[in-house]
């Protein structure tokens, strides 16, 4: 198995800071924290749709950031200005990464791990929902959103506006960027880049002050490398806090948020990061440029629903089309394309990407109402991996996951191919004529499992919450 590619857009922005110019070190009026690692990820994001032909920046809506913000003058016991009592491990995240479980709510991402350290953890979850507190069996759970939506308040008050010398520096770093980004992909960037950094002083106080209450000694904290929150994390090392981050999805040499160049080795710009990634298995730690620890843990959630009895291969009867958000018209006739030549004792399915459900009339109407064809938008894809013979699609961890359920896995040929997937399943489905070769061995039960290259504990750590249990132990 050949080792992934770089994306030229990645390279592109470790070209830059390996030159390591002095604009990358430059702050803000009003910020300690170089603006450069606050707006890299949002680059990548720009570059990524010129190397793959997909993915926007935009600038949040100030309409629901209105309607937020009035909302969250509501009394709720579960926001976090009422946290309170000392928790040495909290656990910073999103409030999406989330399964029904005896109807709560429950985090896959890292909630068997503070459920393992319920006495001496606390959760802080951004974007909850209204779920709060009953997203966790046992650990207190707090929501982040009501001090983000008081923040966006604070923002309209008369203060000194950052937007000119973002905007400033943003069109800099565009300039020494070895890419042909466009000025309406600049100028996007830069007013997303303004609104943070009118933000970022509120929200970090907000979350300074719960973190002060629960005095942790480590924080691990989804998202961390990608550099919205750069100034929070300085915060928390100012604190003596160690920051540490938990794999989410797919990672690899091409994810600009995992991969970095000199400049970001500098003791200036390294605080900005993470101190540690913990990630699902060895394997996607391969070909990181990572000035930090990666450390292999595993993935509970996974790995338990692996371990539960699930159907035989041969008596499954889905065929799992997954989407990666791009090429939506292409991966709708793909899915047409199968229903088209299978038997009709299969039933294809098709999950959007968590991203799309809102939209997901306006962009795949062509395949809600097909006999044979079901639309999948349950909350675990786990689930649907436990009934499908084989899965499809183009640059998704749902594909190295089915691997470990026993599913066929093939990937449609995509400009992310060689970046995401590389040969780790084979070659990628280019034509109809593949499509039709696919369906014929599905017809006839001739599919065969082609090895991936990659031992299942090499993917996917095994013991998974021992391992964070050994881990925190040392950490200590």
């Amino acid at each position: 198995m050949t080792m992934l590619k770089t994306a030229p857009g990645t390279q592109a922005l470790l070209d830059l800071e390996n030159r390591a110019p002095d604009v990358l070190f430059a702050t803000v009026a009003g910020s300690s924290v170089p603006l450069w690692p606050q707006v890299r990820n949002q680059f990548s994001l720009a570059l990524n749709e010129l190397d793959y032909g997909f993915a926007k920046v935009e600038a949040p809506a100030p309409t629901r950031v209105r309607v937020g913000a009035a909302r969250s003058l509501l009394p709720s016991r579960t926001d976090a200005m009422f946290a309170r009592g000392h928790a040495p491990l909290c656990f910073l995240v999103g409030g999406t990464t989330v399964h029904s479980v005896d109807g709560k709510q429950h985090n896959w991402l890292i909630g068997d791990f503070a459920d393992a350290n319920a006495l001496g953890s606390a959760v802080l979850q951004w974007n909850s929902g209204g779920r709060g507190r009953e997203s966790f069996s046992f650990c207190p759970t707090w929501t982040l959103d009501g001090i983000v939506r008081r923040a966006a308040l604070w923002t309209r008050l008369p203060h000194s506006d950052p937007r000119p010398a973002v905007t400033r520096l943003v069109r800099e770093f565009a300039r020494l960027i070895d890419a042909p980004l466009r000025d309406d992909q600049v100028e996007a960037i830069a007013k997303a880049a303004g609104y943070r950094q009118a933000l970022g002083p509120y929200v970090q106080h907000g979350v300074e002050r719960v973190l002060d209450r629960l005095t942790p000694e480590i924080v691990v904290m989804e998202n961390a490398s990608y550099g919205g929150w750069a100034r929070l994390i300085c915060a928390m090392k100012d604190r003596a806090i160690r920051v540490i981050e938990p794999q989410h999805g797919w990672i690899g040499p091409t994810h600009a948020a995992y991969n970095f160049g000199a400049a970001m080795a500098e003791p200036l710009l390294r605080r900005t990061l993470p101190e540690e990634i913990l990630t699902f298995g060895e394997y996607w730690g391969r070909g990181l440029r990572f000035p930090g620890r990666i450390t292999p843990i595993g993935k509970p959630h996974m790995e338990e629903a692996v371990a539960r009895e699930r159907i035989p291969l041969d008596r499954r009867t889905d065929i799992l089309v997954v989407s990666s958000t791009t090429d939506t018209e292409q991966t709708g006739r793909l899915v047409l394309s199968l229903r088209e030549r299978l038997d009709s004792r299969w039933t294809v399915v098709f999950r959007p990407h968590p991203s799309e459900r809102k939209v997901l009339s306006e962009r795949y109407a062509n395949l809600l109402a097909v006999d044979g064809v079901r639309v999948d938008t349950g909350g675990d894809v786990y689930d649907s991996l436990r009934t499908a013979t084989a899965v499809i699609g183009v640059a998704s961890t749902v594909l190295f996951e089915a691997l470990a359920f026993g599913c066929h896995v093939f990937v449609r040929d995509s400009p992310m191919a060689p970046y995401y997937v590389g040969d780790v399943f084979g070659k990628t489905i280019r034509s109809e004529a593949d499509v039709a070769h696919i369906a014929r061995l599905i017809n006839t039960g001739e599919l065969a499992t082609e090895p991936s290259g990659v031992s299942g504990d090499e993917m996917w750590a095994p013991r998974a919450v021992e391992r964070f249990q050994e881990w925190l132990s040392t950490s200590r």
